[in-house]
């Protein structure tokens, strides 16, 4: 055997080492945190976002959040799509409390879908439950799946930075948002209800998309093909900075 082969032998699994090692380094240091937890099914398609933008994210589930993990270093929280009703029993109060309080300290909250559709105060699900109540907006329920259109009507957000007066994106029986006193409306279905909103909490931010910036694996749309993966990455940069 050639020196250099063996010298590649002996440093390959060292290699590995530093590069799990890195790995692990930067999940632990995330300051992205994904509530992956019940109901949240739609989870994976943000974490595979977050990966082609290289974005290091930790998961949360409802028990982490009941035990303070969002105290530890979380500057973003996403809830992504999923079964809404699931998602909202699961936090139960102790866990929405924490997410108010992680927001109104200065965290940036992102909800997409079933996460836009849990922060208002009463959530759309039979029984209308308390929600987080951190934005002030009404919900209405809309079915329909597929790519949609909505139309920016505020260009010099920097939610939208790069896009132009229509954005083709994944729609998934997601929130039309009737935005009330000091919510920022970004963009709009062909309706007139809001679709992207924006408003302070406290020290915080609340970011709500009610269609899906991170495409969707099952529907097979591919958020850099559709051009919306950017959406995401101009949210989470108004909590991390550019």
């Amino acid at each position: 055997m050639r020196r250099s082969h063996l010298i590649f032998l002996i440093l390959l699994p060292i290699a590995i080492g530093v590069a799990i090692s890195m790995i692990r380094r930067a999940s632990q240091g995330a300051e992205v945190y994904i509530y992956a937890g019940s109901g949240a099914i739609l989870a994976g398609d943000v974490e595979d976002a977050l990966k082609r933008l290289g974005i290091p994210y930790r998961e949360v589930d409802e028990d982490a959040i009941h035990r303070g993990a969002l105290r530890r270093g979380c500057r973003v929280l996403i809830v992504p799509g999923g079964y809404t009703a699931e998602i909202v029993s699961a936090l139960g109060s102790r866990g929405l409390e924490e997410i108010r309080g992680f927001v109104e300290g200065g965290g940036l909250y992102i909800g997409i879908c079933a996460g836009a559709y849990i922060a208002a105060e009463h959530v759309e699900v039979p029984g209308r439950p308390e929600g987080l109540g951190i934005i002030n907006v009404t919900n209405r329920r809309v079915r329909g799946i597929g790519v949609v259109e909505i139309s920016v009507i505020d260009p010099s957000h920097p939610l939208v930075e790069g896009y132009g007066e229509r954005i083709r994106i994944w729609y998934q029986n997601g929130p039309h948002m009737t935005a009330g006193r000091g919510v920022e409306v970004v963009a709009v279905y062909d309706d007139g209800s809001a679709a992207i909103v924006s408003a302070r909490f406290g020290e915080g931010l609340v970011i709500l998309f009610s269609p899906h910036p991170e495409g969707s694996s099952e529907g097979g749309v591919d958020p850099k093909e559709l051009g919306t993966l950017c959406l995401l990455r101009n949210a989470i940069n108004l909590g991390l900075g550019p």
